[in-house]
């Protein structure tokens, strides 16, 4: 008898855990298929941010980036002048590889 209400323990164990890893792989999948988000003055179209143009507010608004990392992209810029690609963007402090995959897809040079 103990070693059914053992076994039973067991199973009940390993069907919960067989649950919360295909629930945080199902969470895990959806945020790194992330689309740009929408632009709120008009809710149809994604907008793509032209680092080279945008105040430091509109920075703000992109994924990942907060008042400082804004502050040290416009000092880059007045520094050493535009941006001539985006993905000069990962010389900055703070800006790893990593985190320019998830910000290209809203970034601009135009």
């Amino acid at each position: 008898m103990r070693w059914l209400i053992s076994r039973k323990s067991h199973v009940v164990f390993l069907g919960l855990t067989l649950a919360l890893a295909t629930l945080f792989s199902s969470c895990t999948s959806t945020q790194t298929s992330r689309q740009p988000t929408r632009d709120p003055q008009s809710n149809a179209q994604p907008f793509r941010l032209n680092i080279n143009r945008a105040s430091a507010k509109e920075l703000e608004r992109l994924p990942h980036i907060g008042p400082s990392l804004a502050r040290r992209i416009i000092e880059h810029r007045e520094r050493y002048g535009p941006f001539r690609t985006v993905e000069q963007l990962m010389l900055l402090d703070g800006v790893s590889e990593k985190r320019f995959r998830e910000l290209s897809p809203y970034l601009t040079v135009d």
